[in-house]
């Protein structure tokens, strides 16, 4: 009993030292400013052509865009295989006659996810 009670006086004078020179403000850590600037850095996804609700008479189009450069990207379901290193993408859609649904959507490796779903109308030439 006598040890417990000397370590436990023991370990609160330790503790209690090791105090003094703590300053109020805690300085982050290195890890802790990546993280908190990871967490600024906003996903991102813009589809640039084509434009909703666009007619077209060919039976493919091409979706291109930009996302962040970490993000994987996925045109309805498909993952766009075609991204360069500053997130500029460009995906071969198959279309079929009549209203289309293109749905693009980024993922990033924190889970975080940008989508954005255009129509297309395929009216073959007559």
């Amino acid at each position: 009993m006598r040890k417990a009670t000397f370590l436990l006086v023991l370990l609160i004078m330790v503790a209690a030292c090791g105090r003094r020179g703590t300053p109020a403000v805690q300085t982050p850590t290195p890890a802790a400013s990546i993280a908190s600037s990871a967490a600024t850095s906003a996903l991102s996804l813009a589809v640039t052509s084509p434009q909703d609700e666009v007619v077209v008479k060919d039976a493919a189009i091409r979706v291109v865009g930009r996302s962040s450069p970490d993000a994987v990207v996925s045109v309805n379901g498909n993952i766009v295989r075609t991204m360069d290193i500053e997130g500029n993408f460009s995906a071969l859609v198959s279309l079929v006659e009549g209203p289309n649904l293109l749905e693009v959507i980024a993922t990033d490796y924190r889970g975080g996810q940008a989508s954005q779903v255009l129509t297309v109308i395929y009216t073959p030439q007559g």
